[in-house]
């Protein structure tokens, strides 16, 4: 808070941490919440496996923050997410260059974006204001969720991330299933992402013979499967 104060009075700043009684208020980890919230919902997917392992950090948060999953840091985050997601999408709503979404669900997903665009852009000007943006994402959620690998839009009815226990609100990304699930639309960063993982399965097959037979199995349909969805979807303009 010292650091913070001399910093704001050098350059002139209105946004010093203020006296409380005359001396500096005592922090708690509890006033951070929205810091690590921010951090969570921010958190790139990065690889299968580190994705995961985030996941499973991810509930042990949820659950042990502040001693129980009651204390509502759950919404917290979760809040954070859809904040994090609408922005992006409003983003991509506005930009006119921006190459079309493809993939088995890529129209749906650009009908879905373009009707929520008509809510967040007004004269090519993105929505900022924090608290509008979430009451837009409130009414007129388009459910586009942006991942890795995959563009996911969602329709209950026929995601493969499903499962009796899950919600029927929202997909399941750590069970995502991008190469054969019908929701899966593709932004040209999902394609990049794919075909570097496609290139991770070749690199890894040039000494097979040294794996297992069930690895080299696994690895040379997952090569297979991955080269024919990109050799689907992937646009005939793209390098």
């Amino acid at each position: 808070m010292t650091w913070i104060n001399a910093y704001c009075a050098q350059r002139e700043r209105p946004d010093a941490i203020p006296d409380d009684r005359g001396r500096l208020p005592h922090l708690t980890t509890r006033q951070f919440r929205r810091t690590l919230a921010w951090f969570i919902a921010r958190r790139p997917g990065g690889t299968i496996a580190g994705a995961l392992q985030y996941h499973h950090q991810r509930i042990q948060m949820f659950e042990g923050y502040a001693g129980t999953s009651d204390s509502g840091f759950r919404d917290e985050v979760e809040a954070e997410e859809a904040l994090t997601r609408g922005q992006l999408l409003a983003q991509m709503g506005a930009d006119p260059d921006r190459p079309a979404l493809t993939g088995p669900a890529g129209a749906e997903a650009e009908a879905r974006l373009a009707e929520f665009s008509r809510h967040t852009v007004f004269e090519g000007q993105v929505v900022t204001d924090e608290a509008r943006l979430r009451r837009i994402l409130a009414r007129h959620d388009p459910h586009l969720y942006p991942g890795t690998f995959l563009t996911c839009v969602y329709n209950p009815d026929r995601a493969l991330c499903r499962n009796p226990a899950s919600p029927a609100d929202l997909p399941v990304m750590s069970d995502c299933q991008p190469l054969a699930c019908r929701n899966t639309a593709l932004t040209p960063a999902n394609l990049q992402a794919l075909t570097s993982h496609l290139t991770e399965l070749e690199e890894a097959l040039v000494d097979g013979e040294r794996l297992a037979p069930y690895v080299r199995h696994r690895l040379q349909e997952q090569q297979r499967v991955t080269a024919a969805f990109l050799t689907r979807h992937t646009p005939e303009s793209a390098p």
